[in-house]
This record gives C-alpha cells, sequence and structure tokens, in this order.
C-alpha cells in the first residue's frame, strides 16, 4: 500500500541528521549539513560567514527529503536556496513544493528578504524544479551562462571546423612559450588603448595556473593577439575557461584555428572532453554555441538564476 504525503513530518535540519542527509544534495555543499558557520562562501573572495539552514522531510523514521540554503552574517540579502531533493519513492506527491514552502519560512523568521538560487539545466529533474518554483511564486528563471560538454571527435562534425583558416602572417604557439616580455606587452598596448573584453584579461587569471598541454596563443606580425586558456579538471576533461582574440581579427573568425589546435592538443594529451561556459553577456560566443556547434555536439545546457522576495512575519 502507497504511503500519503500526510505520513511525513518535517523538521529542521540538525547536525545528527547529516549522514543520513548526505546524499541528497551536491558534494560541495555537505560539509553545511553539519550547521557550523563556513567562511568565504558561495563565492571565491567573498569572506562573509554563512551560516545553513535546512528542513528534513521524515517518513518511516528516515530522510525522505531535504532542502538546504545558506544564510550569509547580513542576513537581509544574499541568502540562496542550495538544493532541493525528494527520494525517488517519494516523488510527484507535493514533497517538493512543501520542502520549499517550510525553508521559505525559515529563512523569512531569519530575517531574509530576498532569497536566490541557481541550477544548470539538461538534466530530468529540471521541469519539476521550475514547476515548483512557480507554484511558490519565485520570478521566471533568467539564464545567467550557457555550457558546453564535447568530446574532440564531435568538435570535428562541426561546421566550423573545415574553415578555420589562419590569417597572413599569423602562428599558434603554446601559451607557455609566450614570454613575459610579450605578456607586458599585451597589458601595456590594453591599459594604453583598451581592446580586450572585461574578464577575458589572460593576467586576471594568471594566479589559477593553465593547461600547459593545450593553452594555445596566436601571434600575428610579432605580436600575441589571442588566446585560449585551459585548466585540467577530473575525469580526463579539460575546461577552456578563457578565449579571445582581438578585434579586428575576429571579425574574420581569427579564434577558429585555436579553439582547432587546442582541441587536437587536447586529444593527442589523451583527455576525453571539452567543457566550458559562456556567460550570457558574451553574445557572439552564445550565438556561437547555439549556430555552430549545439547539433553536433553531446551537451548544451544553460545555467538559470531564480529568486523571490519573501513576506516578512509579523513582529
Amino acid at each position: 500500500m502507497e504511503a500519503k504525503a500526510e505520513s511525513v513530518r518535517y523538521v529542521a535540519l540538525d547536525p545528527s541528521l547529516a549522514g543520513a542527509c548526505e546524499a541528497m544534495t551536491f558534494p560541495k555543499f555537505r560539509h553545511l549539513l553539519l550547521m557550523r558557520p563556513a567562511p568565504r562562501y558561495p563565492a571565491e573572495g567573498d569572506r562573509r560567514v554563512v551560516q545553513s539552514l535546512g528542513v528534513v522531510a521524515i517518513a518511516d523514521d528516515r530522510p525522505v527529503g531535504l532542502s538546504l540554503a545558506a544564510v550569509p552574517d547580513d542576513a537581509k540579502t544574499g541568502a540562496e536556496l542550495l538544493s532541493v531533493f525528494v527520494d525517488a519513492s517519494w516523488r510527484g506527491r507535493g514533497l517538493a513544493t512543501e520542502l520549499v514552502a517550510r525553508i521559505e519560512t525559515a529563512l523569512a523568521a531569519q530575517g531574509v528578504e530576498v532569497v536566490e538560487g541557481s541550477y544548470t539545466t539538461g538534466k530530468a529533474a529540471t521541469p519539476v524544479l521550475e514547476h515548483v518554483l512557480a507554484k511558490r511564486g519565485w520570478d521566471p528563471p533568467a539564464v545567467r551562462t550557457v555550457s558546453v560538454r564535447f568530446t574532440p571527435v564531435e568538435a570535428r562534425t562541426t561546421p566550423w571546423w573545415g574553415r578555420a583558416v589562419m590569417p597572413r602572417g599569423a602562428e599558434i604557439v603554446a601559451w607557455k612559450d609566450v614570454t613575459p616580455e610579450e605578456k607586458q606587452r599585451i597589458f601595456d598596448s590594453h591599459t594604453a588603448k583598451p581592446w580586450i573584453a572585461e574578464g577575458l584579461e589572460p593576467w586576471a587569471h594568471e594566479r589559477l595556473g593553465f593547461e600547459p598541454c593545450s593553452s594555445v596563443a596566436m601571434r600575428h606580425k610579432g605580436e600575441i593577439v589571442g588566446w585560449v586558456i585551459n585548466h585540467h579538471l577530473a575525469q580526463g576533461t579539460v575546461r577552456f575557461t578563457l578565449s579571445y582574440m582581438r578585434p579586428d581579427l575576429a571579425r574574420r573568425a581569427a579564434i577558429l584555428p585555436l579553439y582547432k589546435a587546442s582541441i587536437e592538443k587536447v586529444a593527442e594529451a589523451g583527455y576525453t572532453y571539452c567543457m566550458f561556459i559562456t556567460p550570457v553577456e558574451y553574445k557572439g560566443m552564445v550565438d556561437f554555441i547555439r549556430n555552430h556547434c549545439a547539433r553536433w555536439i553531446g551537451f548544451v545546457g544553460e545555467t538559470r538564476g531564480v529568486s523571490k522576495r519573501l513576506a516578512q512575519p509579523d513582529r
């Protein structure tokens, strides 16, 4: 006989439930199940301290659902709904909606006025989550980034692969072979007359290091004019972190030979997958993904952001 949703009770997250709830949230959030203040979250460089807040659905004396949020020390803004999970055997009975409703109430009781969240499309649960948030009166989702994941073999099937033509007088070199003097000239020329899109300056990412096999640059008439700088991720994946081409050459699609060279080096190095995430502010790159990549590669998804202004309890 199927158990009814009425037999479920909801309790505040407690450290004693951490072990039983581990599988109900993402690995990067599991430390928050212990309810300990955590610094430098949610963004790198953010020195605020946050406290976790959660609601657990209990049935048959075991957790069957969890909603988890983070509340910063300035509680009115910056609270984030991190995850919502319901055990497969209990789905379709309103538990997710109730978990969201109860975490909203708990956040409002802490003085939170606005709660935000983000998620990635391309998963079976995405439509369900969006339906739950819409029922709870969250604002419509807004696309923040477009992400792709593909193999070098898939890349070779894209229509742009055969159209990657090097500009006359250009050569491709490994980023590790770009000299300090060349990097300084990039910096000096940009400082004198800005030509690099904000956030795509190579020096802004130097502290992160780079994947040496597949990170490349284009040297044109003696100057570095473009780059593709990558980083190694787990499970045989390379992330294309940073790519840019000087505007006059970008209009001639000079970035394509750099992408091609980098992907070929990814394959030579034995990596299985390439991935990158593009903020929607970079419209040209987003259009390139959707028009010249999406139909030929394994995964294209979006990161969407949502938010809700919470009704404040009478005090």
